[in-house]
């Protein structure tokens, strides 16, 4: 009994190792593509597929093409095991840009150092057909003669109004730097004129009152010994009392000026009470010095009245003084003017180049919604199945909401959402891939008017109005569209109204796809952008 139960065991074992051989033995290559028929640029799978053991070793073809066909892609080796078998699965992506038929040829693969080659596969390339009566050719645009929508208007408004207030501060600046930093002799036309006014503020100040006069008969006699400098040239300011009459006297003698020899004589004498009450810390009565103030105010008037500047010094002076007058009010005015004039002229270029270039100028816009519609957008296809093509400005994010299982429509059997932004965004786009099974008996006007509460449920909304109407658009894509609006409640009393557009479509019996676009009403571009996005929507059509 023993003996006859080894041998069965010897037996089996020796047919699974037969049968495994066998299985090895026939091996075939199984070869196969997605589809036959492609038009020009279209990829297709291609997928070479061996069944060997654990320990064999296999090598695809590695090339940059299959035969006259292009390699777009090269996916990694996917490995499934049977039993003591693996299963071993390439796959290629592949196109070709010309049209006509051509094979994949015959493709060696090396297994255990065996070569084995692949069936051949004839591809049919087609050319792409535009159908001009759906979608019919239109002449080059012009510029555009429409402004700037009055949403984004009043950024260039503020900008040139910023333009000015800079240069007005500008002006304010430089004036303060200059009066801050003016002569005498911008300030003052004559020495008489300078002489008087400074002996003035000087006589309003009345520092005396403090006990001390010295600081008052210092300030009256420099602007006396200055009005002298100036008028004869000489430096008063630097002599001694003695000194200074002195030079005085012989100046007027040799200049021939005739002054009474009382008004000299008074002039050394105040002179003389300025030093004793400098030096010898005296301190005259006020009546003392209010008379020495008037007094040193005729001296300045009789000396003016003998000797005036003479009229080709005094010319020379004032085109002097207005000549520097006139560079500083071009320096004023000019600086100014041209700091702003650039600016406004940036901002009139920036204004013009938003409002009629077409190219990708975002870094110009201030629109966000008219950001979106100059980017590059992006082609995707989303969804199971063939799944919907579609460009949106912003790729579509999965972001499946876990309470849309719970809403309420028997007879779906899985949702797949994607979507770019939130609600209340200037533009909110979401895609929703819907799979149906036997219990669903909805009508299209019910799954979108349920779906658009379902994405608002989160939200509290008023004013809602929806309509329908039957979709076409010049891909041959067909469906149903749902055009409304409502009222976005949120805090502060800053409430939104709310444009929105829907186009479901049936991708197959048991597939519908819907896309929606929600946008503020006042966006004049979010409308470009729906009909941009629905205009892209396509199924892949199998030849």
């Amino acid at each position: 009994m023993i003996l006859n139960r080894t041998k069965y065991n010897l037996l089996s074992v020796l047919i699974l190792l037969l049968s495994s051989q066998l299985m090895l033995a026939q091996l075939p290559l199984e070869t196969k593509v997605d589809t036959t028929n492609i038009k020009i640029g279209e990829p297709i799978q291609y997928s070479i597929r061996a069944i060997t053991s654990k320990e064999s070793k296999v090598l695809f073809p590695e090339s940059e093409t299959l035969g006259p066909l292009e390699i777009l892609d090269s996916h990694p080796v996917d490995t499934i095991q049977k039993d003591n078998l693996i299963e071993l699965i390439k796959i290629y992506e592949l196109t070709q840009f010309d049209e006509g038929s051509f094979t994949i040829p015959e493709l060696p693969v090396i297994i255990d150092a065996k070569l084995f080659k692949t069936d051949s596969i004839r591809i049919h390339v087609q050319n792409v057909v535009v159908d001009t009566l759906k979608t019919p050719l239109y002449d080059i645009k012009s510029i555009s003669k429409a402004g700037a929508a009055p949403s984004t208007s009043w950024y260039y408004l503020a900008f040139l109004v910023l333009a000015l207030l800079i240069g007005i501060a500008i002006y304010f600046f430089i004036r303060k730097i200059q009066d801050k930093n003016l002569t005498e002799d911008d300030k003052y036309s004559t020495p008489f004129e300078k002489a008087v006014t400074k002996l003035k503020q000087l006589e309003e100040k009345q520092n005396w009152t403090r006990g001390d006069a010295k600081p008052y008969y210092s300030e009256m006699t420099d602007i006396a010994r200055a009005f002298i400098e100036d008028t004869f040239g000489i430096s008063a300011r630097e002599l001694t009392t003695f000194e200074t009459i002195s030079v005085l006297k012989n100046t007027l003698r040799d200049k021939e000026v005739r002054i009474d020899p009382k008004i000299i004589k008074e002039f050394k004498r105040i002179l003389d009470t300025a030093d004793l009450v400098k030096f010898a810390k005296s301190q005259p009565a006020d009546s003392e010095i209010v008379a020495d103030t008037s007094k040193t105010q005729a001296i300045i008037n009789e000396i003016n009245t003998a000797y005036p500047i003479s009229a080709a010094t005094q010319t020379e002076r004032i085109r002097l003084r207005e000549e520097r007058k006139r560079k500083r009010k071009r320096m004023r005015l000019g600086i100014p003017a041209a700091v702003s004039g650039a600016l406004i002229l940036c901002i009139g270029i920036v204004y013009i180049i938003n409002i009629t270039s077409e190219q990708n100028l975002s870094l110009f816009t201030f629109n966000s919604s008219k950001r979106l519609l100059q980017q590059e957008w992006i082609t995707s296809t989303y969804g199971s199945g063939v799944g919907l093509t579609v460009s949106t400005p912003e790729v579509l994010i999965r972001k499946n909401d876990p309470t849309v299982g719970d809403s309420g429509i028997d007879g779906i059997d899985n949702i797949q959402q994607f979507k770019a932004g939130e609600l209340g965004d200037p533009v909110f786009v979401t895609l929703s891939t819907i799979q149906t099974g036997k219990d669903f008996k909805y009508t299209e006007e019910e799954i979108i008017d349920h779906s658009l509460k379902l994405i608002i449920k989160n939200f509290e909304v008023d004013g809602i109005e929806l309509t329908h109407e039957k979709f076409e658009n010049a891909s041959g894509l067909t469906g149903l569209q749902a055009k409304g609006s409502f009222i976005l409640k949120a805090e502060k009393e800053k409430n939104q109204k709310i444009a929105f557009a829907c186009v479901l479509s049936h991708e197959s019996k048991s597939i519908l796809n819907q896309v929606w676009i929600f946008h503020t009403t006042e966006d004049q571009y979010a409308d470009e952008i729906t009909e941009k996005v629905f205009d892209s929507m396509q199924y892949k059509q199998e030849q």
